[in-house]
């Protein structure tokens, strides 16, 4: 019985942390669609009814004022892992692969942590990647 009483116990905790979760990622989301985010980036869902909150498009705006188009694929374990991200169309970068990836030696990608955001995310790609800057 207590072996029972445990196990539901940590199912409901693991639950509520994924709601927690989700609830992030949906107040993300409601910031982006207001435009309440960095004015050099812009993201949001891919399609309106995407309710497991998978495949985002983003929009990064270079020193010039140009503007690079980024796809993300978020995992059923995002934030504990990275979302994948796309250059579409590729861009010319050591850290972006021949398919437009972001390659996974990329410093944010790589040591990822639950606590980064898409926003963070999309902030160094363009800081790192689009602008050049280290760090």
């Amino acid at each position: 019985m207590i072996d029972s009483k445990i196990g539901y116990e940590e199912r409901m905790f693991v639950f509520f942390l994924q709601l927690a979760l989700l609830l992030e990622e949906l107040e993300e989301l409601e910031r982006a669609e207001k435009g309440q985010v960095d004015g050099t980036i812009s993201y949001g869902l891919d399609q309106e009814d995407d309710v497991n909150l998978v495949h985002w498009v983003a929009s990064i705006m270079d020193r010039n004022g140009d503007l690079h188009s980024l796809k993300l694929e978020c995992s059923p374990e995002y934030p504990q892992r990275p979302p994948k991200v796309y250059f579409s169309p590729r861009i010319e970068n050591k850290h972006v692969m021949a398919d437009g990836q972001v390659s996974t030696s990329f410093w944010m990608i790589k040591d990822w942590n639950a606590s980064y955001s898409i926003e963070k995310l999309l902030k160094a790609i363009r800081d790192n990647i689009v602008l050049g800057r280290r760090m």
